[in-house]
């Protein structure tokens, strides 16, 4: 019984020390335009110590969810500062532009074109570093993708939120009442 009860408390303590070094976004939920793709075609990992985020963008298989030839051209972000950017490496550059996105809401944008039509395509993936001015707070919210090179049929382009995930507190909750459960089973067959 000891063995499960510290077995179950590594565990949350595990996935709560996760949590608090890095968040991960999945992107698929349509925000503007008019094609909704049937899976996740992107994720975006991202963690911050003071005024400075690092970031890392993944595409997948963009050429089989979308169309081939399509891309991530641009980031809106909801931020009320625009970062300088450094370290970048990958398959496409990151700059910053002025102007978001869709909805109005979003204030600047991590540009991915470049002078070159550099893009972040099908399987490729970007990091780069965003150094704010002052203490920046941002969330999945924060963020919106932009998908170019669609199709006529699928719009064109269109923009992508975060898809919603459960908060990795709530999947310490989960695993703390699945042990509960497996221990009041156990109990239950030894008596």
């Amino acid at each position: 019984m000891k063995n499960l009860v510290r077995n179950m408390i590594g565990s949350a303590a595990l996935i709560a020390s996760i949590s608090a070094n890095a968040t991960v976004d999945t992107y698929g939920d349509l925000l503007a335009g008019s094609y909704q793709p049937s899976e996740p075609f992107a994720t975006m990992t991202y963690t911050n110590i003071g005024n400075v985020y690092s970031f890392t963008l993944s595409a997948f298989d963009l050429d089989a969810i979308f169309t081939d030839g399509s891309f991530i051209g641009a980031i809106a972000v909801d931020a009320a500062s625009q970062p300088i950017i450094s370290n970048v490496v990958g398959d496409t550059v990151v700059s910053v532009a002025d102007g978001g996105g869709p909805t109005g809401i979003f204030d600047f944008r991590f540009d991915m074109t470049g002078p070159q039509q550099n893009r972040l395509t099908a399987n490729e993936t970007v990091s780069w570093d965003a150094t704010f001015s002052q203490a920046t707070t941002l969330t999945s919210d924060s963020f919106a993708l932009h998908v170019q090179g669609l199709t006529t049929e699928q719009g064109g382009s269109a923009w992508y939120t975060a898809t919603p995930v459960p908060e990795p507190e709530t999947y310490a909750m989960m695993l703390v009442g699945l042990g509960m459960l497996g221990f009041t089973a156990k109990r239950k067959n030894n008596s």
